[in-house]
C-alpha cells in the first residue's frame, strides 16, 4: 500500500478514506454497519491481519484509521502522508480541502523541543473540608433511603451489588425534594467559590436525583456521582453519571495492596468486581474511557504484575485502552466475553471471577502447564484447533458475545488455562473468530489452521 501521492500540484480528488486504501491496494472486509461502519484488513505499515480498522464516515466524512499493532493512526490526510508519500500540504489538494495556515498534524512538536514526552500523571487537589461536611450528610441521608427503597435495590442487585455491597460501598438514592427531581443550595454553602451568571445572579449547586455513588479516600469521603435515571435524561447533552462539583476529580478504587487490577470505566462495575473478586484483584474506575490516572493511582499501578484493561467494548474503549498499552508494559486488553461491559456481561451471566483468574498470570493464579507443553511448531490458531478437536470444548464467538463452552466434566485445568489463553489473550484469535469467522459456534472441525487463516487473508 505505498506509492506516490495521488494528487499532483493542482490536482483534487476528494476520495473517500476507503477510496484511497483502495487506490493504494488495500483490501479490507467490512465487520459493522454501526456508526457508518468499521472495515478491517492488514497494516500498510506493519501488516497483520485485521488489526488495521477503518471508519469511513468518522470526522465529519473524511474517515479515521488506527493500527492496533503499530498504533498509527489518523484521518485521510494523514493516511496520505503515511501510506503514499505526500507532504501534508500536497496531501491536503488530494483530500480536496485546503491545508489551513497554522495546521499541525496530531502529535507536532517543533525540531528543537527537547522535552521529555513521556506521561506525567497529576496531582489532584483533595476537596475542601465544608464540602466534606455536606458530602458526609447527604451520604448518608440518600444511604438509609436506598435500603428503603426495594426498586432501586433490585436495580443495583442485578448489576451485582447485594445488600451487604451496598452496605460496604455506602451506595445511596436521592429522589430530589419539595417535588423536585433534584435539589438547589447555595454553592458557598458547601464550600464552593461563588459563580455569577450574566445576569449577575448567583450559580447554584444542582444536584439531580438517582442512585448515589460514593468514592472514599483514607476513609474520608472524596468524590460523589450519581447514576441519574433514563427518564431523566432528555437530551445528548444531560449526563448520566453526574460528579457533584468539588468532589476530588483522581480516580478511584478498592483493593490497592493486589497485585493484579482490572481498569473499568463505571464506578457502578468496579465496585461490581470488588464485589465479586475483590480477593484476587484490585479494581479502578476511571469514570470515563478518557480519564487518566493521578500520581498515586499511577504508580501503583507501575508497580502491578499484570492490568487487565477492561474498557467498554466500543470505539471509545479500543482508543482509550492503546494508552494504557502503550504507557504500562504489565497492561494487557481483556474485554468482557459477553455485552460491552462488566455490567452487562454480569447480566448475561457470566462469572465475573472466572473471567479475571482467565487473565491473570500464573504467578498470581498458581495455574502452571505442567501436564501440557505448548508446541513450538505450531501457529496459535493452529495449536486452539488441536485443543478444540481433541477435547470436549468449543467457543461461542460473536461481535457482542464470547465465550468458552467446557464440558462440565473436563477438569483438565491446565488444558482449560490454555485454550483461554489463546482465545481471550492472542488478539488476532479473539478478533478473527469475534469478528471474521463465519460460524458462531467455533469447535475442532471449523477451527481452520494457522495456515490456512493466512492464505486467506493474505494480501
Amino acid at each position: 500500500m505505498s506509492g506516490i501521492c495521488p494528487a499532483g500540484p493542482g490536482g483534487r480528488t476528494g476520495m473517500g478514506l476507503l477510496e484511497l486504501i483502495g487506490g493504494a491496494g488495500g483490501v479490507l472486509k467490512k465487520v459493522s454497519s454501526t456508526n457508518g461502519g468499521e472495515y478491517a484488513g492488514p497494516c500498510p505499515s506493519c501488516g497483520g491481519r485485521d488489526r488495521f480498522r477503518v471508519w469511513p464516515a468518522d470526522k465529519g466524512g473524511r474517515g479515521s484509521y488506527w493500527c492496533r499493532g503499530c498504533g498509527k493512526a489518523g484521518d485521510d490526510v494523514q493516511f496520505l502522508v503515511d501510506f503514499r508519500g505526500c507532504y501534508y500540504r500536497e496531501a491536503f489538494r488530494a483530500a480536496g480541502r485546503s491545508m489551513p495556515d497554522n495546521y499541525r498534524p496530531a502529535g507536532y512538536r517543533p525540531v528543537s523541543d527537547g522535552r521529555n514526552k513521556e506521561f506525567r500523571p497529576r496531582t489532584y487537589e483533595e476537596p475542601v473540608e465544608t464540602w466534606r461536611m455536606k458530602a458526609e450528610e447527604f451520604v448518608d441521608k440518600s444511604h438509609q433511603a436506598l435500603l428503603e427503597n426495594k426498586k432501586v435495590l433490585g436495580y443495583v442487585a442485578g448489576r451485582g451489588l447485594d445488600l451487604q455491597a451496598v452496605k460496604g460501598f455506602r451506595l445511596g438514592w436521592f429522589q430530589g425534594e419539595k417535588g423536585k427531581d433534584c435539589m438547589f443550595r447555595p454553592r458557598e454553602a458547601w464550600g464552593l467559590p461563588v459563580i455569577k451568571k450574566t445576569n449577575g445572579k448567583k450559580k447554584m449547586l444542582w444536584i439531580p436525583r438517582g442512585i448515589v455513588i460514593p468514592c472514599f479516600k483514607d476513609g474520608r469521603i472524596y468524590r460523589i456521582r450519581i447514576r441519574r435515571p433514563g427518564a431523566d435524561l432528555r437530551s445528548k447533552e444531560d449526563i448520566k453519571y453526574y460528579a457533584v462539583p468539588g468532589s476530588g476529580q483522581d480516580v478511584m478504587g478498592h483493593n490497592p495492596d493486589h497485585k493484579a487490577f482490572v481498569v473499568v470505566e463505571s464506578e457502578l462495575d468496579e465496585m461490581m468486581i470488588a464485589r465479586q473478586a475483590g480477593s484476587i484483584t484490585g479494581s479502578v474506575a476511571l469514570g470515563s474511557a478518557a480519564i487518566k490516572p493521578g500520581s498515586g493511582v499511577f504508580y501503583r499501578l507501575k508497580k502491578a504484575l499484570r492490568i487487565l484493561v477492561a474498557l467498554d467494548y466500543d470505539e471509545a474503549g479500543r482508543k482509550a485502552s492503546k494508552w494504557w498499552l502503550d504507557n504500562f508494559d504489565n497492561a494487557r486488553r481483556w474485554p468482557v466475553p459477553q455485552g460491552k461491559d462488566p455490567g452487562e456481561a454480569f447480566r448475561a451471566g457470566v462469572a465475573i471471577k472466572e473471567w479475571i483468574l482467565a487473565g491473570l498470570p500464573p504467578a498470581l493464579t498458581l495455574e502452571t502447564y505442567t501436564d501440557y507443553k505448548i508446541p513450538e511448531e505450531m501457529y496459535p490458531l493452529q495449536e486452539l484447533q488441536m485443543l478444540l478437536s481433541k477435547y470436549p470444548v468449543k467457543i461461542h464467538a460473536e461481535e457482542t458475545r464470547a465465550e468458552i463452552l467446557f464440558d462440565p466434566g473436563f477438569q483438565n485445568r491446565a488444558i482449560r488455562q490454555r485454550i483461554r489463553d489463546l482465545f481471550f489473550g492472542d488478539d488476532e484469535i479473539h478478533w478473527y473468530l469475534r469478528v471474521y469467522h463465519k460460524d458462531s459456534i467455533i469447535h475442532g472441525g471449523n477451527c481452520k489452521s494457522g495456515k490456512e487463516w493466512m492464505n486467506e487473508n493474505a494480501v
